[in-house]
């Protein structure tokens, strides 16, 4: 139960209105942790779960990717990340 306290508290905030992540940052972490270790970038492009906001992707990342990776990111971390595939992939409004 505590392990998703983190994850339940940046849900309950208030979506932020623009991106706050760095993604160079976010392409490295991409590249480090997630491509070709759980999926290939097509992930991305599936018409059925596509992204429409920052909080939506952060969200994502904390609840399935962090623990498939067995990874504590910080939520900067995860900022960066979700910002680089905003730029990469998803393409929703800042």
């Amino acid at each position: 139960m505590w392990k998703w306290l983190p994850a339940l508290l940046f849900l309950a905030a208030p979506a932020q209105a623009a991106l706050d992540g760095d993604a160079q940052n976010g392409k490295k972490l991409y590249k480090q942790y997630c491509a070709g270790q759980c999926h290939t970038a097509s992930v991305h492009k599936r018409e059925d779960v596509r992204a429409t906001n920052q909080a939506e992707v952060v969200a994502w990342i904390q609840r399935q990717c962090t623990q498939a990776m067995a990874q504590n990111l910080s939520i900067q971390e995860i900022e960066d990340l979700a910002t680089y595939l905003n730029e990469a992939y998803y393409h929703y409004d800042k």
